[in-house]
Order: C-alpha cells, then structure tokens, then sequence
C-alpha cells in the first residue's frame, strides 16, 4: 500500500467517523429538547382540584425559574388562579387585587405566545376574562364614573397595544374625562387599525367589546357637538352587528 492510498484511507476515515459524531450530537440535542419541554400536567391536575391558591403557587414557581420564565402556559394558569380566586370572598389578604393581577398574568402570557398556540388554546377563558371586564366598564359607565370605567379600561391592553375596542374606548372615555387632544389620538389610531381588521372573524367577546366601545365614543362625540364624526364612528359598526338588537338601538339613537 503506497503512502496516497493509505492518506486516502485515513480521509475517508475521517469523514466516516466526523458523521458519525455529528449524528450523536443531533440525536443527543434532539433528546434533551424534548426532555426539556414542560408539559405542565402538575398545573393541570392542581387547576382540576379547584385550589386555586396551591394553582397560582406552584405556577408562580415557573414564571421564575430561568428554563421556564419566558413559557406562555404558566402564566395561563397563573391567571386562571388568580381570577378563579378574585371571586372568593374569604380569600387571603395577599389576594386582594386577584383580578386585577390576573390581567397582568394573562398580557404576559400573550407576550410570550410567540405562535399564538397558547392563545388559541385557551381562547375561551381569555373571552370569559374579556367579558367579565365588558360588565364592570359598562357599569362603570352607566353610572357616569368615567374616570373608573378608565381605570377598568386600560386592563384591555393586556389583550394587545393594538387592541382595537381598546382604543376606542380609551378615546371615548378620555374624552368624558376633558382630554378630547389624546381621544382624537386614539380614535385615529383605531380608525387605521380597523381599516385591516377582520371583525367578522372576531370572537363574541370582542365583538361587545367593540359595540359598547364605538357607541361610547359616538356618545362622547354627540356631547362635544361632532355629530357627522358620531355617525361615522357607528357606520364602523353596522355591518357586523345589525343584527344585535341592543347595538341596533344605539345606531338609531345615534345616526337616525
């Protein structure tokens, strides 16, 4: 065997055993990805028991813990602990603020739910949230305590910044609240947004949202004289909820 034949051997060697080490490599990576992925059946078996404190805990534990801080589902069931226990009358002191704290979990968990799985997952929850929030604005409102229902409204931003019936209801109540400057703003920024919006796809929580949010804002309008810009804002409306005998009140006390 001459010395080219045996370099040639040993190259090929080489690269036999180079692919066999990447090989390893891959399988091992591949195995400790999958090992490293938290299921959560801890938190789901907790949630299943009701206990809501021992659920928003052992969550918590998660939230801090560096491998699984920036992971949307614990914060799901951290927020669904906490709104769960915001309803109990004797909860503990440390959960006075329950509901409001369930709002800053669920933002976070929408934060972090880079594909939007987490979000769709539970879908149904984030709508119970949203219309539990609809109940107290609205209430809010019908009392004329606009800076309240402010205070209520701007936890509709841990649904998103660009959150549309947001907007719209910021505006409004901003300009109960004598700041029309930051309302126009904001009804600006939702005109534009609502221009690509898909409302007919919306979710029925988003879509009281978005009636009890364009008939405030034409309200507020109607009381500073901008008539022809309330009619306008509830033209936004009436394709999708003409239907709804309560918003098609609203659009003829508004437009007709």
């Amino acid at each position: 065997m001459n010395l080219g034949t045996v370099l040639e051997f040993r190259s090929l060697k080489y690269k036999m055993d180079m692919r066999k080490l990447i090989t390893v490599f891959a399988t091992l990576f591949l195995t400790l990805s999958v090992f490293s992925q938290e299921t959560y059946e801890d938190l789901l078996i907790v949630k299943a028991d009701a206990d809501w404190e021992k659920l928003i805990k052992q969550a918590e534990k998660y939230t801090v813990k560096g491998s699984t801080s920036k992971d949307a589902e614990p914060y799901y069931y951290m927020a669904y602990g906490l709104y769960k226990i915001s309803f109990e009358a004797e909860r503990d002191d440390q959960y006075k603020n329950a509901y409001k704290d369930a709002f800053t979990s669920i933002g976070k968990m929408l934060r972090y739910d880079k594909s939007g799985d987490i979000q769709s997952k539970y879908s149904e929850f984030i709508d119970e949230m949203k219309l539990s929030l609809l109940e107290i604005i609205q209430n809010e409102v019908g009392n004329e305590e606009y800076r309240r229902a402010f205070g209520w409204s701007m936890r509709l931003y841990k649904f998103g910044r660009d959150y549309i019936p947001a907007l719209y209801l910021e505006g409004a109540l901003r300009s109960r609240n004598n700041d029309l400057t930051t309302a126009r703003i904001k009804w600006a920024e939702a005109d534009k947004l609502v221009q690509e919006a898909n409302i007919k796809s919306w979710s029925e929580a988003d879509k009281k949202l978005m009636m009890l949010a364009l008939y405030q804002s034409a309200k507020a309008l109607v009381d500073v004289r901008q008539v022809d810009a309330a009619k306008e804002i509830m033209d936004i409306g009436a394709p999708y909820f003409e239907d709804d005998k309560r918003w098609q009140e609203n659009y003829d006390e508004i437009v007709n």
